[in-house]
Order: C-alpha cells, then sequence, then structure tokens
C-alpha cells in the first residue's frame, strides 16, 4: 500500500523543478527564446505530460523571480525612506 502512494507520489513530482541551475537556466532561456516552436517540439517529442511539466516549471520559476525582485525593491525603497527621513529631521 505505501508503495503505491510512494510512486503516485513519485510520479505527480515535476522533475524540472529539481535541476540544477545552470541547467535550468539553459533549459528555460531556450524554451523563452524559441517559444512557440520550443513547445511544438516538446508536444512531439516529449508528450504533453512533459511539456506540462516544464511550462509549470518555468512559470514557478518566474514567480519566484518576479517575488525576490520585489523584495529587494521593497527593502531598498525603505532604506532610502529611512535615511531621507534621517536627514530631513536632522537638518
Amino acid at each position: 500500500m505505501n508503495s503505491e502512494a510512494e510512486n503516485k507520489n513519485k510520479k505527480d513530482q515535476n522533475p524540472y523543478l529539481l535541476m540544477g541551475f545552470w541547467e535550468f537556466a539553459i533549459m528555460s532561456t531556450l524554451m523563452v527564446t524559441f517559444l512557440p516552436w520550443s513547445l511544438v517540439f516538446c508536444v512531439i517529442f516529449y508528450g504533453l505530460e512533459e511539456t506540462k511539466h516544464i511550462v509549470l516549471a518555468i512559470i514557478h520559476d518566474a514567480l519566484k523571480t518576479i517575488l525576490a525582485i520585489s523584495a529587494i525593491l521593497g527593502a531598498l525603497i525603505m532604506i532610502i525612506g529611512v535615511l531621507i527621513l534621517i536627514y530631513i529631521y536632522t537638518s
């Protein structure tokens, strides 16, 4: 019974989310650069399920990147705001 649950869990897990940084960076860059043709290539040679996993991994990575950039920008804005307030009140 446990082996069936483990097999289903392994089957549902996206292998592209477990790739290394450079390997995924190269793959996602090529996918986005040649977008319409790369999707057709993936559907023909890898099938719909693998193509779905690739697209979901790219979307997942894009969302994480957007959140990281917005966190950095938010922190910078707060630091600059505090520095401006300090400058205003000390002048």
